[in-house]
């Protein structure tokens, strides 16, 4: 299956990002008008549109695409998608929005962490007509009907990124805001894990918790993870970021000012294995999270090389 049904006309399309299930979400909101929240890499279009089908829609009945920020696990699509949605405008955080329009400097970026392998990971990025990119202001709304979703600009994962309030499920639409919520079927473990996501190039533990801080305070009952389903009560995802902010925080203060990656790679492993054993889970290694533990180090390491530029 790979449509899930969270009630109130909200639906998770599983992208088989990686290949994986279980990895990446888009979600359709089903209306008046019809949105989609991000869209994944050009590789998921696919998935994305099977996803559609099954819901009994094509990509030619989508009135709204809405991405949270341009990384390309979320937006990569962006430019297949519209192509393909005709009727369809795009929202987007002002920051976000040039590089949909024009992504070279998007593609050039993702190409120095990637290399030559992102291509095969995230596919052809495409530009969107300018005539149909809308900037979503913060706390600026759009009407579907019985839902109204309201845009919160949200730094601290980058610059670019937003989240989505929904006032008829009172969920967060949180993109990587909120964390990441490695389900059981992802990683192998018998149980599902929180720790938010710090990738290159913008991480800012300072501006992720004002962020957190500020979508806490609108008490949501759901939080719509695009990595990957939802949490409800909405605190636990709040309170298992916060706590990996905090536990990021206090490790940049102990590294050396000449830390190195493999430094940092092996302190996050120790930190995420130390987090997981508070909670009473005792894994060999933190393997199963693939990808992310690689990324955010990295991003840990930008963060830490930009302040010294600063100092």
């Amino acid at each position: 299956m790979s449509v899930l049904d969270y009630g109130t006309g909200i639906y998770a399309i599983d992208l088989f990002e990686e290949r994986k299930s279980f990895r990446s979400s888009a979600y359709v909101i089903r209306d008046e008008r019809v949105a989609l929240i991000d869209t994944g890499s050009a590789k998921s279009q696919e998935a994305l549109l099977e996803g559609l089908a099954e819901l009994g829609l094509g990509s030619e009945d989508l009135d709204h695409v809405i991405i949270t920020h341009v990384h390309l696990d979320h937006a990569g699509g962006a430019g297949q998608m519209m192509q393909k949605s005709p009727r369809a405008v795009l929202h987007a955080h002002p920051r976000a929005a040039r590089h949909l329009i024009d992504p070279s400097k998007l593609d050039q970026g993702a190409r120095a962490v990637y290399g030559d392998q992102m291509d095969e990971i995230f596919g052809h990025l495409l530009p969107v007509d300018p005539h149909r990119v809308v900037i979503a202001e913060d706390e600026g709304t759009l009407r579907l009907g019985r839902h109204t979703l309201t845009f919160y600009h949200t730094p601290g994962h980058a610059k670019h990124h937003m989240c989505i309030f929904d006032d008829r499920s009172q969920g967060i639409f949180s993109g990587d805001m909120v964390g990441i919520r490695y389900r059981p079927e992802y990683t192998g473990w018998d149980f599902t894990y929180g720790f938010p996501t710090t990738s290159p190039a913008d991480f800012d533990p300072d501006a992720m918790l004002e962020s957190l801080h500020r979508l806490e305070a609108l008490k949501p009952r759901r939080i719509y993870h695009t990595h990957f389903g939802m949490t409800e009560p909405a605190g636990e995802a709040f309170d298992f970021s916060r706590n990996g902010v905090h536990y990021i925080n206090k490790l940049i203060q102990q590294l050396p000012d000449t830390v190195t990656y493999e430094q940092i790679q092996e302190a996050m492993s120790e930190i995420m294995i130390q987090d997981l054993r508070i909670q009473g889970h005792v894994v060999p290694s933190v393997d199963p999270l693939g990808v992310d533990l690689w990324l955010d180090s990295l991003g840990i390491l930008v963060y830490i090389q930009k302040k010294q530029k600063l100092a």
